[in-house]
């Protein structure tokens, strides 16, 4: 006897139809019907009491979520007629455009020690002696005076450089 003679009696025609039918369409429809069976509220009780299913994370129907269920519906599903509100989009999303910008500029700067694979810091002579005069200084900048070399301090520095190997403080 077969595996597949076996399991073909032990499932009901009628489950098989539900289950191709269900596996034919996947999204039953943009809303749920309304159910059919509903606890009645106690006649003690006063007020009116309605429950129903909450469908609006069920990913069978096409639209399941509610207005403002989502953050993207909460925030935008009342854009066709608040023109009060465009302003306040306009400003975050330049505060954003803004922030993202200072913080990557803040970490180009000498002063961020992001790299701890070298016991030297990042402000250290020898590290920064090659480029010290590309890294970002002012945000604007158009005539280049802060990204110049010094040869004088260059010297000095050096010369710091080498009295402080000496003495065994490097």
């Amino acid at each position: 006897m077969s595996l597949s003679k076996a399991t073909a009696g032990l499932i009901p025609r009628f489950s098989l139809s539900i289950v191709a039918r269900r596996g034919a369409s996947e999204i039953l429809g943009t809303t749920p019907k309304k159910a059919t069976r509903k606890l009645l509220a106690p006649a003690s009780e006063s007020g009116y009491l309605n429950y129903d299913r909450d469908w609006s994370r069920d990913g069978r129907y096409s639209k399941p979520q509610k207005l403002g269920d989502t953050p993207m519906r909460f925030l935008f599903r009342r854009l066709g007629h608040a023109y009060e509100i465009y302003p306040l989009f306009a400003l975050t999303g330049l505060w954003v455009i803004l922030f993202a910008f200072t913080t990557y500029y803040s970490f180009e700067k000498i002063e961020v020690w992001l790299d701890r694979s070298t016991n030297s810091s990042p402000w250290s002579w020898d590290r920064i002696r090659n480029n010290y005069w590309k890294k970002p200084t002012l945000v604007f900048d158009p005539s280049g005076v802060t990204h110049s070399r010094l040869e004088i301090m260059e010297v000095l520095q050096d010369e710091m450089l080498e009295a402080a190997k000496k003495q065994g403080k490097m």
